[in-house]
């Protein structure tokens, strides 16, 4: 009724406002066509789904379009913007990367028997170290993909960032063949600064002994004897031996492993610029910048070390320093009274550091005071400026190892004070007359404590305490 009494103009006006109108647009990415409604307007725009094809077609789209989209805009009471048309984007490719089939790291791990049901941990056998053979696929290059180009609305092509190849060199006992490195020579991998190597292996099948003399060898030594009293081995890598250190000197460049143990009889020493693995020491001296890991007792020796010392049983005698801690299985200590000092958080080389700053001073002033009697004379003869001259020479050397060993001091200070985390954990007994030490703070044991626990030093406070469970043993430094 109400459309009758309305004139042709006031319909085809009424009309006009009910038509949904629209414009279409390209992203400036190029990458998607827009549907806009036009909002209160009413004339012109785009009154049709043919329209909007067309103004498409002009637009150049050469993806394909949501007809099915436009063509319900049309018939929405409140339409909006969509995207009726989009285009590819590229999928960049992924980066190469070697795949390794061996563990690279070179440590010393303790791994169960995996015949054994209960995964039990024989720590006299179970002690291993990676080793490949000739002939061994030591890792798998894998290449970068290309990716995958894209295609903007009107088809231009958008190409796709390719993968970066893997980065790695190809070092000794090794080389490379259809994809894979391959293993030319048997020793122990490794990986380091992307240069993959395995290190060359001396395999001696008896003892060090008479027979073979003192061994110094650029690579990897392997002795499946023992190494016999007054002998020494040097190694530009590894030392692995399966029967006794004893007596003897050994130095690694790398880690230092000894299946029978090292019978110091206080004249051995070990040397290692990585880790040390023994099944016991026993009156000996050991060095390591890595961890020293020993699966039975340590007795009445000599350690220091950069990382943690692990053992499985007892630590008794001797001086202990492992800037990282220590974890003992057994007890520290004895029930006798042996005198046994840990010290935890210290650099090893510190002391020796300020020792040679101080060595450089006192020549220092050797030739200060020279200098200053020489000032007194009237005249010096030959033999005085002939040392004055060579004096004049040494002090800026001097000036230079002084500045060189007050790096390190420093350095090493820097070290200490950062190693806020070392501890000595105990399973078995804390027996009386042990010392426990860092650079700040000190405890003694007065009486035996069972374990597990723990001997930490509250860094605020800077004061050692014994912590076993909620209890504490010692001044923990608070009032």
């Amino acid at each position: 009724m109400i459309e009758e009494e309305l004139s042709e103009e006031q319909i085809e006006a009424l009309n006009a406002e009910r038509v949904n109108r629209f414009k279409v647009a390209i992203t400036k990415d190029i990458m998607e066509v827009k549907m806009y409604p036009l909002i209160g307007v009413k004339a012109g725009g785009l009154v049709t789904y043919e329209e909007v094809i067309d103004a498409c077609v002009r637009e150049s789209v050469k993806v394909p379009i949501d007809e099915a989209l436009i063509k319900q805009q049309f018939l929405e009471v409140d339409p909006r913007e969509v995207t009726i048309a989009r285009g590819t984007k590229p999928k960049e490719g992924k980066d190469g990367y070697i795949e390794y089939k061996f563990d690279m790291s070179a440590k010393p791990q303790f791994i169960a028997d995996p015949k054994d049901e209960n995964k039990s941990i024989d720590y006299k056998n179970s002690m291993q170290v990676t080793l490949v053979k000739e002939g061994d696929i030591l890792a798998i290059i894998v290449p970068p993909t290309d990716g995958e180009p894209g295609e903007d609305v009107r088809g231009f092509p958008i190409a796709a960032k390719p993968g970066t190849k893997a980065r790695y060199f190809i070092g000794e006992g090794l080389e490379e063949k259809d994809g894979q490195v391959i293993v030319t020579a048997a020793g122990t991998p490794s990986v380091q600064d992307d240069v993959i190597v395995v290190r060359r292996n001396y395999i001696l099948p008896g003892d060090v002994d008479l027979s073979t003399g003192n061994i110094n060898f650029p690579g990897t030594v392997i002795i499946h004897g023992s190494i016999t009293d007054g002998f020494e081995v040097i190694a530009e890598e590894n030392v692995v031996v399966n029967g006794l250190i004893s007596g003897a000197k050994v130095k690694a460049k790398g880690y230092v492993k000894c299946a029978g143990g090292i019978q110091g009889k206080d004249r051995t020493d070990i040397t290692a610029g990585s880790f040390v693995a023994a099944t016991f020491i026993n009156a000996a001296t050991v060095v390591a910048e890595g961890d020293i890991v020993v699966t039975k007792d340590i007795l009445h020796s000599t350690l220091n070390c950069l990382g943690e010392l692990r053992l499985g049983g007892s630590l008794i005698g001797g001086v202990a320093t492992a800037f990282k801690g220590v974890d003992c299985g057994g007890t520290l200590g004895s029930e006798t009274g042996v005198k046994t000092v840990i010290n935890i958080r210290t650099h090893y080389r510190q002391e020796k550091a300020k020792a040679l700053a101080n060595s450089v001073l006192t020549d220092a002033n050797a030739i200060f005071e020279r200098y200053k009697a020489w000032l007194k004379l009237e005249f010096l003869n030959e033999a005085d400026i002939k040392k004055l001259l060579e004096d004049m020479a040494t002090l800026p050397i001097l000036m230079q190892k002084r500045q060189t060993f007050d790096n390190n001091v420093a350095k090493y200070d820097s070290m200490v004070l950062e190693n806020k985390t070392a501890k000595v954990k105990i399973l078995g007994f804390l027996e009386a007359d042990v010392i426990v030490a860092s650079p700040y703070s000190r405890y003694t044991a007065t009486s035996p404590i069972k374990g597990p626990l723990v001997v930490t030093e509250n860094n605020e406070y800077q004061k050692m305490a014994v912590m076993k469970g909620a209890k504490v043993y010692g001044d923990t430094g608070k009032n």
